[in-house]
């Protein structure tokens, strides 16, 4: 539990409280008024604020290539790729990539874990009240170090627990072999650890959509680190304390490639290749998170936190207008002392008629709304889209007759580059964890040869059936691990990034191909051959067909190499023209 309140206390004091409020502004709810009125409305640019980034960066493809560190060795990525595509296409990450975009832009970052379903990975996403990390981590690469801890908390029904077994896996155990309860039973509160108070429980089921949760859930806590992982009940009973599982798989692998060629009976060289790969073996810690990390922290601030000021003025100027307004339309009035006991029947309707003295029942006269009201709000509004770089034109609804094309291209281009921007943080940061903890998952529990659909591979099917035995269709290809053995780097590509420089690419050859034919000495069809690939975004054999000449067709021919006379010259036989000499 120490390393649990050393995460949940740190986000706690400096966090919780801004990430409510920047919920509350998302949901179009006031979080610091300074104005009680009549009216109670919300300007939604928080909201659009954040659909408009999420929505220009979901849009947007992910791609992980990877790239061998042995530059020697040449591999075939495409099959991996292919892969990597199904899985995520099977397990739905779009939606946990919209899901994860949304809450980086609201709180400044979102917890991620990568883990490994059977036969395929799986991602989880969590919001940031629901993940444990360690406050003095600075960097994602530090959660592969040892001493450092990520984790999660979540809740499950009261006995979901209870079924759970898996593969008893200790040779020293007397169930070696047999499927045994994953989580222990709850035998008192462990080491150190109390019931909680009336308080630690309502701080422990905060997040649960349950009335009475303390009746129905429980609360996990399960902390890894890159050897082992504890798992916590309701903040006192430690129900599981295991290895890495990760780190335990890696160790199972290392010890099979080093008992290769080893007799069973030597005892001795069989204790020297467990040792050897229990001293290698490395655990892996499936958590990574997307965010605007600052150098010296990991935690960080949203989108909203930087306007949460503006959002409130604006709201509570916009709530005192509308308070302003409905005095000057329903204004109040003043009754006569005199008639004070006709004041719950008198009413608004026409042609009422009230026997009171002229002047007894009058408007109250409201104060006049200030001239420069309406800019003032306008005013904040700007601020808030400036502050985000998120202005109208960008959501459509920009006014062109007071911008001119250069404003309209300068404001175009500053959204672009704040969302190529943003773009590359996540690819730079998050993206690339995700694709490094997917390759090892791929290295530790891919162990046999897969068939991929890969669209235009070209492979030797002759020599994959001599290898594998397979006979592959048409569009497929073969993902063998043997050949993602030892240190692979991923590389991401998101499509809003990998666009831009697309575009930057395709202008330079078309100012390329522009100069070379100006000079009739170039060898133009190379030109064609080099620079139309570049220039032009289409499938490669259709575009090698078009740059083909098309071949002229022959002539039919009469007798000695003569036209025939349908092709040729007039026969003697047609009239000749009117006008023609001789004629």
């Amino acid at each position: 539990m120490k390393r649990f309140n050393e995460s949940w206390d740190y986000a706690k004091d400096n966090w919780h409280a801004k990430w409510d409020r920047d919920n509350k502004h998302y949901d179009s709810e006031r979080a610091e008024a300074q104005y009680q009125g009549t009216t109670d409305t919300f300007i939604p640019l928080p909201f659009s604020t954040v659909e408009t980034m999420t929505s220009a960066l979901n849009n947007a493809d992910l791609r992980f290539d990877y790239t061998s560190g042995d530059p020697m060795k040449r591999v075939d990525t495409r099959p991996l790729n292919a892969l990597v595509d199904e899985w995520a296409e099977d397990d739905g990450w779009d939606l946990s990539f919209e899901e994860s975009y949304r809450e980086t832009f609201i709180v400044g970052m979102d917890g991620n874990m990568l883990t490994w379903e059977g036969d395929h990975p799986h991602l989880e996403s969590y919001a940031m009240r629901d993940i444990i990390i360690d406050p003095t981590v600075r960097n994602p690469a530090e959660l592969q170090k040892p001493g450092r801890y990520a984790g999660r908390r979540f809740f499950v029904r009261k006995g979901d627990l209870d079924d759970i077994e898996v593969l008893d896996s200790d040779p020293k155990s007397n169930t070696f072999g047999e499927m045994i309860p994953r989580y222990k039973k709850e035998d008192g509160t462990s080491k150190g650890q109390q019931e909680p108070t009336d308080k630690e429980l309502k701080e422990m089921f905060s997040g649960s959509v349950l009335n009475k949760p303390n009746d129905n859930q429980d609360e996990i806590i399960e902390i890894w680190d890159i050897d082992r992982v504890v798992t916590i009940k309701n903040r006192c009973y430690v129900i599981e304390d295991v290895v890495n599982p990760h780190k335990a798989r890696h160790e199972f692998l290392l010890t099979q490639q080093y008992l290769q060629g080893v007799d069973e009976p030597d005892e001795l060289a069989v204790k020297e290749a467990t040792d050897k790969a229990k001293a290698e073996a490395k655990g892996l810690n499936p958590f990574f998170f997307r965010n605007y990390r600052r150098k010296s922290l990991m935690y960080a601030k949203g989108e909203l936190d930087s306007i949460h000021k503006e959002v409130e003025r604006l709201n509570d100027m916009t709530n005192m207008e509308t308070d302003n307004l409905i005095k000057h339309v329903a204004p109040q009035k003043e009754l006569d002392p005199e008639y004070e006991d006709w004041q719950d029947l008198i009413d608004d309707d026409p042609g009422t008629v009230y026997p009171f003295k002229p002047g007894s029942l009058q408007d109250r006269q409201p104060p006049s709304l200030p001239a420069n009201a309406f800019a003032n709000r306008q005013d904040a509004k700007n601020d808030i889209r400036e502050a985000t770089a998120i202005d109208q034109l960008a959501k459509g609804v920009q006014n062109v007759k007071d911008t001119t094309a250069t404003e309209v291209q300068a404001q175009l281009q500053q959204t672009g580059q704040r969302i190529q921007s943003k773009a590359r943080i996540f690819k730079k940061d998050a993206f690339y964890w995700m694709g490094f903890i997917l390759m090892r998952l791929v290295q530790l529990y891919v162990d046999e040869p897969l068939v991929v659909k890969v669209p235009g591979a070209t492979v030797n099917k002759e020599e994959v059936f001599a290898k594998y035995g397979i006979e592959l269709p048409q569009g497929t290809a073969i993902f063998d691990p043997a050949d993602y053995v030892g240190e692979w780097r991923p590389r991401v590509v998101l499509e809003v990034d990998g666009e831009h420089k697309q575009s930057e690419e395709r202008r330079i050859a078309r100012e390329n191909y522009q100069i070379l034919i100006q000079d009739p000495t170039n060898n133009l069809e190379e030109a064609k051959k080099i620079l139309y690939p570049k220039m032009f975004d289409m499938d490669k054999d259709d575009l090698a067909a078009i740059m083909t000449p098309a071949v002229a067709p022959e002539m039919p021919m009469g007798s000695e190499g003569a036209l025939p006379p349908e092709m040729g010259a007039p026969s003697a036989q047609l009239p000749a023209p009117a006008g023609a000499p001789g004629v």
